[in-house]
């Protein structure tokens, strides 16, 4: 058996992240506000933004459904709808991003995860989309980037400190891979693949006593791949 990292996508997980509705209610808001300041606003023209937000609130809502649904194509179609009436919207383009992942269209998820990161830099959940595409992709140096990005802002976020342990698994550098799927493990001790990609680090850095301890809770935790490797290399 030929041991490599686990890549754990959590898509699903993360689109869940995106599943409420734009913020109409506070759009509207920061609208009325800046109209009664400056006192230029038609009234006829804030009552066409509103509508326009309203019609994003209720196409947001049918992507939504579809993105449940896993209808990712129609998805797309419904939530670039919705960005023509709140262009400015980052959750709208977030579950963009998300269906195009889902479809493996990768440069095009790219790009709209980049578009919810513009308007709105603390969206870790398209920083981590980010990194996992650029892995996916063999752009392993940028993947790391987009990680550590959205650590800076969140430093709980287990999945960013795992994926990133992956990056660094691939090309070698075990040392900050074991440091990274340690870190992700004290945040979430069930998470099984996080211990058995600390096993190969260890492996691989020629320490087969700790990768058998990890590969045994890995297999407790349910890891297939545990049980192949504590056969083969921990006898």
């Amino acid at each position: 058996m030929r041991l490599i990292f686990l890549f754990t996508v959590l898509s699903v997980f993360l689109a869940c992240q995106s599943c409420s509705s734009p913020d109409v209610s506070s759009n509207s808001e920061a609208t009325k506000n800046s109209s009664a300041v400056s006192g230029t606003q038609p009234k006829s023209e804030h009552e066409h933004e509103e509508n326009n937000r309203g019609k994003a609130y209720q196409l947001f809502q049918q992507g939504t459904k579809e993105m449940k649904e896993q209808r990712y194509q129609e998805a797309t179609q419904t939530f670039l709808s919705a960005a023509e009436f709140d262009p400015t919207n980052p959750l709208i383009y977030y579950n963009l991003g998300s269906c195009y992942y889902s479809l493996k269209e990768y440069s095009l998820a790219l790009s709209y995860f980049s578009d919810a990161i513009k308007f709105n830099p603390s969206d870790t959940s398209a920083l981590i989309y980010s990194g996992m595409i650029h892995y996916l992709e063999n752009r392993i140096q940028e993947s790391i980037k987009y990680y550590t990005q959205a650590l800076e802002i969140n430093d709980k976020l287990y999945m960013a400190f795992y994926n990133r342990g992956t990056s660094y698994g691939r090309i070698e550098d075990y040392e900050k891979a074991i440091a990274d799927f340690s870190r992700a493990i004290v945040i979430n001790p069930s998470h099984g693949n996080s211990y058995m990609n600390r096993g190969l680090a260890y492996y691989y850095s020629g320490k087969t006593e700790l990768a058998c301890n990890d590969w045994k809770k890995a297999s407790g935790l349910g890891i297939g791949m545990a049980d192949e490797a504590l056969r083969q290399y921990c006898q």
